[in-house]
């Protein structure tokens, strides 16, 4: 087993704790971090990588934690005459490879402290002899002995056991061992008072250790506790929004409805006022001519669902548009005449002709304003409309004579071309 190495180690510590273990010489050992790491946990880790000498951080004043940790390992304590920058960190670091801000301020840390002993070290290798250990003349000058006071520790040999069950005891003890001692029985002496201070102090960081799992469990069984008391109440509060959320939607669905319902209502209440105001006229000897804005399909088909256009009189106010269509569709609504304020085109007049509808221009009806309504005279209507159906009728009586006078025509022509071939 060999033994383990001295180590600087810096610490930040947080939420998310972090360690950079280095070598006395500044070689990065090892660097991690983690948010679950509890104290006990960390302090196991950093006896897996070494036996730190140094514990650094990069604030002052030293946060607790680090305090702590200095403390378990009786080692020596490194903070810096004020907190480390965040430049000079990123220019400390800069060489070196690590996974988030806590690990580089943990690895500033620990450089900071090599920094701060490098001299010292550097002067301790210049004086060492061969047959002393390096790290060993390096621990106990950083712990306060002189170089000369340290190599003599060091230097002295075990006293001899001149017995053989003595002999063979020594020669059973295993390598690694005599290496951890050292060649003094002085230094042995302190260093086991040390071994024995170090383990009184671990024991009471395992009473803190044990106290503080328990307060921990037990926080952790509160947080439990309330986690369910959250969930619970977030179940019910998705079960609630999903009730919201489907009346909300039922609450929308008749708001359109009523709105459609207030949109209909409105049109039926000019309707039937409108309506009202014709039946008025009408029995007042009146009869009312229902106005339709433009010639289309569309306008006639409202103006026909508004009003009703059967057995009625049709103003329109523009007949520029229509065709054939349009006027097809007056006459399936079984109007009785219509009256023009500008030209008609020829195909809409004969589908209006053929169907015997009478066309009168606003120039030929004697109109009046009853209100809002156009109207005209029942009596003078009728007149018009007699005279309208009679020059209908007329006119197509007259283009039959013109038919059969023009076959009368073409058939004597054929005679008198036969005649002349006969002789």
């Amino acid at each position: 087993m060999a033994k383990r190495t001295y180590t600087i180690v810096g610490i930040d510590p947080g939420t998310t704790t972090a360690f950079a273990v280095l070598d006395l010489k500044g070689q990065v050992i090892s660097i991690a971090s983690s948010r679950s790491w509890g104290f006990s946990e960390l302090v196991g880790l950093l006896i897996e990588s070494g036996h730190p000498i140094i514990i650094a951080t990069d604030k002052n004043p030293t946060p607790g934690t680090v305090d702590r940790i200095k403390r378990a390992f009786n080692a020596i304590l490194h903070t810096p005459i004020s907190s480390l920058s965040v430049d000079q960190k990123l220019r400390d670091t800069k060489p070196y490879s690590y996974a988030n801000e806590h690990e580089r301020d943990a690895l500033a840390a620990a450089i900071d402290a090599v920094r701060s002993i490098k001299n010292k070290l550097e002067s301790v290798e210049k004086k060492a002899p061969p047959e002393v250990m390096l790290d060993e003349l390096q621990m106990l000058v950083l712990r306060g002995h002189t170089v000369d006071s340290a190599i003599n520790l060091l230097k002295k040999p075990l006293a001899k056991v001149d017995n053989e069950v003595g002999s063979c005891e020594q020669d059973r003890t295993p390598s690694f061992e005599r290496d951890l001692l050292g060649p003094d029985i002085y230094y042995l002496k302190a260093l086991i008072k040390r071994q024995d201070e170090q383990i009184s102090r671990l024991a009471s960081y395992i009473v803190d250790l044990k106290q503080s799992l328990q307060l921990s469990q037990k926080k952790v069984l509160q947080l439990q506790n309330k986690i369910d008391m959250v969930r619970s109440e977030n179940a019910k509060n998705v079960k609630l929004n999903k009730e919201i959320s489907f009346r909300q939607k039922e609450i929308d669905r008749l708001a359109e409805e009523l709105a459609y319902s207030k949109r209909v209502n409105k049109g039926l209440k000019k309707r039937s006022q409108k309506l009202k105001q014709i039946r008025a006229a009408e029995h007042n000897a009146l009869k009312a001519i229902k106005i339709v804005k433009s010639f289309n399909r569309e306008t006639i088909q409202a103006a026909d669902e508004q009003i009703g256009l059967a057995e009625s009189i049709i103003l329109l106010e523009d007949a520029s548009g229509g065709g054939i269509a349009a006027a097809g569709l007056l006459v399936s609504k079984g109007i009785r005449a219509v009256v023009l304020k500008n030209e008609m085109s020829d195909a809409a007049r004969k589908i209006l002709f053929s169907a015997n509808v009478p066309i009168f221009s606003m120039r030929e009806v004697p109109v009046q304003l009853s209100g809002n309504l156009v109207t005209i005279d029942k009596k003078t209507l009728e007149i018009m409309i007699e005279k309208g159906h009679t020059e209908i009728a007329n006119v197509k009586q007259q283009e039959r004579l013109d038919s059969l006078e023009t076959l009368v025509e073409a058939y004597k022509h054929d005679r008198m071309k036969s005649g002349q071939n006969y002789d």
